[in-house]
């Protein structure tokens, strides 16, 4: 029998939000969570808000139900043939780890072991995450449904029955904040050219994002059907819209997303 429910391998920023998600949401006490990191300090930070906490990520995968690889990609090599010599009843492995495939960890820690991908965002650290989810055969339906209802509580969840769909998705989810976060840098500096202050700027053209994804989300209508809306006929948005059209702007993102896309499948070899 394990000892803790649920083991974070990588207790850094991504993994220290999907603990806490599960103790916010009710589904773990923090006493039943076992978390690795390389840093004394950190893991005596860890300690002292209430969680086990070890030195030896080795510990982790033998003594959780559930354990979290919350570790960079380029870690899965040195960690995958540590864990593989583990011995002991296997556990559910996470993985988080963008392009990092089931073929290379199973063929560390075995195909009986059940794995689930995820796929999170980082506003998933403040509950607002788009996450998506793939189970390998060794996982059942039952652990796929525990998993999805934990990220269920840090936002939204979508799952797959493939794969190859978690690197097809990244640009649109993954890799979509930080798309967000160029386009409000650049909207603030115009803004500050104009003689606006940064501050007031950002906190309009945020609000004007909530409040048009909330639009968008309504489903009534379509992307297309809402900027039709905004550009009135020989108004101001409509101008801005044929500079955006001219310069590619779809062009431009679709290219993004095809190099993301296939950085993620190189990892992945």
């Amino acid at each position: 029998m394990k000892t803790y429910r649920f083991g974070v391998l990588g207790a850094g920023n991504m993994g220290m939000a999907i603990a806490e998600g599960a103790v916010r949401a009710g589904l773990l006490m923090r006493d039943q969570v076992l978390l690795f990191n390389r840093s004394e300090d950190k893991r005596a930070a860890h300690h002292a808000c209430g969680y086990a906490v070890t030195g030896n990520y080795t510990e982790v995968y033998t003594a959780c139900e559930t354990v979290l690889l919350a570790v960079k990609p380029q870690n899965f090599d040195e960690i995958l043939p540590v864990l593989g010599k583990c011995s002991g009843e296997k556990p559910l492995v996470v993985s988080i780890a963008a392009g990092v495939t089931f073929a290379k960890m199973e063929r560390a820690l075995g195909a009986d072991t059940p794995i689930i991908r995820v796929m999170p965002n980082t506003p998933l650290m403040l509950g607002e995450g788009a996450t998506e989810l793939v189970k390998n055969a060794a996982a059942t339906d039952a652990q796929l449904a525990q998993i999805r209802a934990l990220f269920d509580t840090m936002g939204v969840t979508v799952v797959f029955d493939r794969e190859d769909m978690l690197n097809e998705v990244i640009p649109y989810a993954g890799s979509a904040p930080a798309y967000i976060y160029a386009f409000a840098d650049a909207m603030v500096k115009s803004a500050q050219e104009h003689g606006i202050d940064p501050a007031d700027a950002l906190k309009l053209f945020c609000q004007t994002m909530i409040g048009s994804a909330k639009m968008l989300l309504e489903g009534d209508k379509t992307p297309a059907e809402l900027i039709c809306a905004v550009c009135s006929p020989g108004g101001t948005t409509i101008e801005a819209m044929r500079v955006l059209e001219a310069c590619g702007l779809a062009d431009m993102l679709a290219q993004a997303n095809d190099k993301c896309i296939a950085r993620a499948y190189e990892l992945g070899k």
